[in-house]
């Protein structure tokens, strides 16, 4: 069972990393100010970005984990303490996880072919280099950093998966609408692409995203292997 110091010190990691969120949040939606050529400034603003949702995905979740830490730190087994906990953990596996590990390997997958269609040369002046790296890079590390010193009791993978599906197909239809109705491609790659491999593509991703959801369940096995179910007298959704 987690003693009380395991929890300040759970607390005390997660509130530096919602710090570091809230910070990236404030620079990114604040500070920085891109040309007015830029396709942020068409319809729908930052939200047209996954980079975005993700951003705010990973802070409401660590967010989350510290207002968990509260509730456990304070001795709490009550049945409340016990829905915060499952939700803590249902989120991380279905969406903070996937989404996280999706919007890393993406960019610098694409950006390893030609980063003008993630990332044009000319936003250098605009991004600081640390900003382009907490929004692209630094999401997974963290997330690693928390499936090892935190164990999380999963969710049963009918009920992950379909979360995970439920956020991808919610952006997967977005970015469509965009398109073909706005005229408006989030992604350079996207317009570039047509017809069968824009298809492939879109397949490829959605497959992707579901082996992105059992790499994440099998890390944290991997983490917490001889491990008992620790104080998890809490149970997981089911």
């Amino acid at each position: 069972m987690a003693s009380g110091l395991a929890y300040a010190f759970y607390l005390f990691f997660h509130s530096v990393v919602v710090i570091l969120y809230v910070y990236t949040c404030y620079v990114n939606y604040v500070l920085t100010t891109l040309p007015k050529t830029h396709l942020i400034h068409a319809f729908a603003g930052r939200w047209k970005f996954l980079t975005e949702w993700c951003l705010i995905f990973q802070t409401f979740y660590f967010f989350w984990c510290c207002v968990t830490d509260l509730v456990l730190t304070s001795g709490s087994r009550s049945p409340i303490a016990k829905k915060f906990v499952a939700f803590r953990d249902w989120f991380l596996a279905a969406v903070a996880f996937p989404i996280g590990t999706l919007v890393v390997s993406m960019f610098w997958a694409i950006w390893a072919v030609d980063r003008e269609l993630v990332f044009p040369k000319e936003l250098d002046e605009f991004f600081p280099p640390w900003l382009n790296h907490v929004l692209h890079t630094t999401v997974l590390p963290i997330l690693l950093i928390e499936m090892f010193l935190v164990q999380h009791k999963l969710p049963s993978r009918k009920v992950g998966v379909m979360g995970t599906l439920f956020v991808g197909l919610s952006y997967l239809l977005w970015v469509l609408y965009l398109g073909y109705a706005m005229d408006i491609w989030v992604y350079p790659v996207l317009k570039v692409l047509s017809g069968f491999y824009f298809g492939l593509f879109l397949t490829v991703s959605a497959f992707f995203l579901l082996g992105l959801y059992i790499v994440g369940e099998k890390i944290s096995e991997f983490c917490w292997r001889g491990y008992p179910d620790s104080d998890y007298e809490f149970t997981k959704i089911d």
